[in-house]
């Protein structure tokens, strides 16, 4: 009896089916040992619709606070002679302006350093003879001692800039860094509160006319933030402070502060 070649192929492409189907639930139980999750998440709550709005507050405002950097730098052989000339002047200048109604309280050292000077020669390779530049070397040499002492002086008295620096000077002080005028810490944290709310009440009030000119009306808010709080770069009379030691002095205006604070807020619609 003769084997049916048609049925032993279609036996072995059967077989092969099922070997290929085991071969894969085999890898599939391999490298996935848990069952698929093939579910889908379906936000339950989809985000609002929004509207966004920015507000501005600008105040001017008079400065209630005088602040002038001021001090003595001193050179000398030595850094103990410089240490001593300096004192001799800082507490000169710290008694002129005592004598002119600065409290002790208000007067603040902030910068103290000592430190030598120094001066780069070439020197040939044999003392006191001539070379060529090639053989020469630079070497630094102390030619002296400097020593810096600032003070940082506070008053409520604006009209007093030009006293105090006069004092000062004729008093000994060789350095005058800035004279400012600004806001006390307490002022400009109370302002800038003040002014946030504005801003903030700024934003709402354009988010409602944004709603209005929609046919909605505004929300609950979703979000805020204050995106910048601007408080302008102190004036600063270092230029003139010397002038100011002449006979007569120098007349300064304390003038007017800008503040601005920015806010941004988003809010919910309502149909």
């Amino acid at each position: 009896m003769h084997d049916n070649p048609l049925i032993d192929s279609g036996l072995r492409l059967t077989l092969f089916f099922l070997l290929v189907v085991l071969v894969g639930a085999l890898l599939v139980s391999i490298v996935n040992p848990k069952p698929m999750d093939v579910s889908v998440s379906v936000p339950q709550n989809p985000e609002q619709n929004l509207i966004y709005a920015g507000g501005t507050a600008m105040r001017e405002v008079s400065p209630d606070l005088l602040r002038i950097s001021l001090g003595v730098e001193t050179q000398e052989d030595t850094a103990a002679l410089s240490q001593s000339n300096n004192a001799g002047k800082i507490n000169a200048i710290k008694s002129a302006l005592l004598a002119n109604g600065i409290l002790a309280d208000d007067i603040q050292t902030s910068q103290y350093s000592v430190y030598p000077v120094t001066t780069s020669r070439k020197v040939c390779p044999v003392e006191g003879t001539p070379c060529e530049d090639w053989e020469a070397r630079w070497v630094d040499e102390i030619v002296g001692y400097k020593t810096v002492h600032m003070l940082t002086v506070d008053s409520s008295n604006l009209d007093s800039a030009g006293t105090l620096v006069d004092a000062s000077v004729r008093a000994g002080a060789n350095k005058v860094d800035a004279v400012s005028f600004r806001l006390k810490d307490t002022t400009e944290k109370t302002l800038r509160d003040s002014l946030t709310t504005e801003a903030m009440r700024d934003a709402k009030a354009k988010a409602e006319k944004i709603a209005s000119g929609l046919g909605v009306s505004v929300g609950k808010v979703a979000s805020a933030s204050v995106d910048q709080y601007y408080y302008p770069a102190v004036r600063n009379y270092a230029d003139y402070a010397f002038e100011m030691a002449a006979p007569g002095g120098t007349s300064m205006s304390p003038g007017q502060l800008t503040i601005t604070v920015s806010a941004s807020a988003s809010f919910e619609i309502e149909q």
